[in-house]
């Protein structure tokens, strides 16, 4: 991100529904942040999860995304949110989530769940500071054969 003015940092977060043109953004953040998810698991997700599947924009550029989705009638589960690096610490993961748990209410579920990495402590961080509680850990959970916490929010 070298040669962008400070402005740039301070223009507004938006965050809308994906759409068939985020695609392309959101595979190149995956591939970023080593999350290593088949492409065709993100336009699934905006084909059957519309609704939860959302993304943060600064400038026109899409800086985030998480895809979530009804698991069960009273459980929204967030699969995946992924922040592009040059964007960490400006909210945006607050932002995403703040915005897929309203989604989930809306919905009608009074709990959304989500899996973590073990050793991803700033993910694990927001997830506190919104309210989310350890219920249990997944051993080898991951195909790097990381554990999983497993976390949940009462809406």
């Amino acid at each position: 991100m070298d040669g962008i003015d400070t402005a740039f940092f301070k223009a507004p977060v938006v965050v809308r529904r994906f759409q068939p043109d985020d695609l392309e953004a959101a595979l190149e953040i995956d591939r970023e942040v080593f999350g290593g998810y088949d492409p065709t698991i993100v336009s699934a997700f905006y084909e059957y999860h519309a609704g939860s599947t959302l993304v943060a924009e600064v400038s026109g550029i899409v800086a985030g995304f998480v895809l979530g989705f009804k698991h069960t009638p009273f459980e929204g589960r967030v699969f995946w949110l992924a922040v592009r690096p040059g964007f960490h610490s400006r909210g945006i993961g607050m932002r995403l989530m703040l915005e897929v748990l309203r989604t989930f209410r809306q919905m009608g579920a009074l709990c959304a769940t989500l899996e973590v990495r073990l050793s991803n402590k700033k993910a694990q961080s927001l997830y506190f500071m919104l309210g989310f509680r350890m219920i249990g850990l997944c051993p080898a959970y991951y195909s790097d054969g990381e554990a999983a916490i497993i976390m949940k929010l009462r809406l």
